[in-house]
Formats: structure tokens, sequence, C-alpha cells
């Protein structure tokens, strides 16, 4: 199947439109939110925008009509890749061209002693595939949640001096609190000037991703007008999954119970636009979150995996404590 695919580069603003469409969960993508590019689909469409700034490697892989059906992206300074084809193109043999391509770009292109990519442990045959091309795992780098939208939501009292709704996109000023709320919850609370412009630039493709006003953003706002909470969910109609990104309380607010605020009032935007199962992704020793989530029925089904691989082909020696110990066996599939 891969003799059907045409690897071409990225050309900027000639190739965003297709880009962009590709990262459409309800487009392609049959209910598997599993996928190889390491994030939610809705952060690899915001990270598109920024291809030209980093200047990743980003490979384009076309059929006979055009059709974009892989993308793969290596960022060569980060010694990371990641790459998704269309459910139609997850063979072994596009998978394998995918994996070369990488590992050559990183030989020829880097001095780099090694390069890693993901893989959920639920994914045994991809695992296989990479392994087969000499990487192994090194520690897990996030837990996938997941939780049922089939019984209603229970509520959750709020505090008298804040107040959950749905954001605005045409309040600018609660859209830049917005912004800073969020800049603000995943920097500690001291935020540099080039994490402000990033989230400046970033958030108007979050709030557009899927279309102008399709996703709403969840925000909890006090009596002084700032967005102490904010919780974001997207919600694929075709496969009736609804996904949580992002979610953050700023670091004045925390551990005041307001992302459960947020997130219950988000769980109920998915069940309200007919989701009937909501998933979350986040970091593995984030065990803030993963409380918060827990606190409103998620459950910690898979884990996300980093996959390194050495230049010189020795194995490669696994992060202390960066497993837990009940990892057991992968379960297979």
């Amino acid at each position: 199947m891969v003799d059907r695919l045409r690897a071409v580069a990225f050309n900027g603003d000639a190739d965003v439109d297709d880009l962009h469409s590709f990262f459409q969960s309800e487009l392609q993508f049959d209910g598997d939110t599993l996928w190889s590019f390491g994030t939610s689909l809705k952060s690899a469409y915001v990270n598109s925008f920024e291809f030209m700034n980093h200047a990743p490697v980003v490979q384009l892989w076309r059929d006979a009509a055009g059709a974009l059906q892989a993308v793969s992206r290596i960022s060569l300074g980060t010694g990371e890749w990641f790459h998704l084809a269309a459910p139609d193109y997850r063979t072994k043999e596009v998978t394998k061209a995918l994996i070369d391509q990488a590992d050559a770009a990183f030989v020829l292109l880097t001095d780099h002693e090694l390069w890693e990519t993901v893989r959920y442990e639920t994914k045994t045959k991809e695992i296989e595939r990479l392994e087969q091309s000499g990487y192994a795992g090194c520690g897990i780098a996030e837990v996938y949640m997941v939780r049922s939208l089939v019984d209603p939501v229970e509520d959750v009292p709020c505090p008298a001096r804040v107040v959950v709704k749905l954001l605005d996109p045409s309040d600018e000023s609660l859209v830049h609190e917005r912004a800073m709320a969020q800049v603000d919850a995943f920097s500690g609370g001291e935020p540099t000037a080039s994490e402000k412009a990033w989230i400046t630039r970033s958030l108007p493709h979050q709030l557009s991703y899927g279309g102008q006003g399709r996703h709403p953003s969840i925000v909890a706002v006090d009596d002084s007008g700032a967005i102490v909470a904010f919780a974001d969910p997207f919600c694929d109609d075709r496969n009736k999954i609804g996904e949580f990104e992002p979610v953050g309380t700023r670091t004045s607010a925390q551990r005041g119970g307001f992302s459960k605020l947020v997130l219950t009032e988000g769980l109920k935007e998915m069940r309200a636009r007919g989701m009937n199962q909501a998933i979350v992704r986040t970091a593995f020793g984030n065990n803030a979150a993963i409380a918060a989530y827990q606190s409103v029925g998620f459950e910690t089904t898979d884990r996300l995996v980093r996959y390194r691989k050495l230049r010189d082909g020795r194995a490669v020696a696994k992060e202390p404590g960066s497993q837990p110990e009940d990892q057991g066996s992968r379960p297979s599939m």
C-alpha cells in the first residue's frame, strides 16, 4: 500500500487547509483515539499553526488523487518525532516507511545520539513494529482516562462568588482573560513573555477547532471577573466521543475544587451534545490532575509510553523510576 503514497514536503500556506482537515477527528478516525501522533487531535491541529515557527521536518503523504493520508512531524532540535496515518493506511508497510524516514532524518541531519516517539501500551502491533526497528520502551509519558456518559452527570456545589459558564468568543476581554488563565496555570503562575506571546497566538486556534463556536470553553469566573479555572470539551459528532483539551486552574486558585466545577459542566455539555463517552489525557506524574479527573468519574485505561532508539543500535537504558512497579506485561489486542 505504501507504493500508492507519494511523500512530499510541507509547503506552508499551500498545504495548511489539508493539514488542518486531516486533524478533524470526525472526518477520519472512526472512534480510535489512541493516536500515534502522541496528543489529542485538537492539540495536533493547534500545534500545526506553529510548524513554520519551529521549523520541524513535516512530511505529507498523499495518494494518487492528491488526498492527504499520513503526516510525519520530525523535530530535529528536540529529537522527537510523531506520525499519524488515516485508518486505511495504518498498515505494516506504511508504518515501516514512516519509521525508516524518521530514523534517516535523525542520522543524516542531526548529531543526536538517540531520538524518541510514543505509542499506547495496548497498541501491541504498532509497538512490535517499533521494536523491530530497534526502539525500546523508556518510561510512561501520559495516562489516558475514560468516563462513560450514559448516565446523568451529578451536580457539584458552586461557591457563591463563582459563576461557571460558557466562554463567549465575542467577549474580547473575557477571551483575553481566558488566555491569561491558561498561561498562568501551565507556567506555575510566572509566565514568560514568550509563553504569553504563544498563548495569544494559540488560543484563537483552540477556540476555532472544528469550526467557530462548535466546541465551547467552560470557564469559572470569580466576582472580580478573573477566570480561575477552565475546561475545553470538544465533541466528535461522528463517533460520539468527547475529549477535554486543555484543562487548567490558575496557580493562586489551585486546590480549591474549581477544576471539578468546570469538568462537571463540561461533561454535562458533552452529554447534551449526544456524546456517549468522555476521554482526557494527562502527564503520568501529574497526580493533582489525575485526582481531579478521578473525582468526576474518569478511570485510567491506557498509558502512553516513550520509545527511544540509539544511533549506534545499543539497547536503550530505562529511566529510573519512570515506570510503576505494577506495569506488568502489555495487554494484547
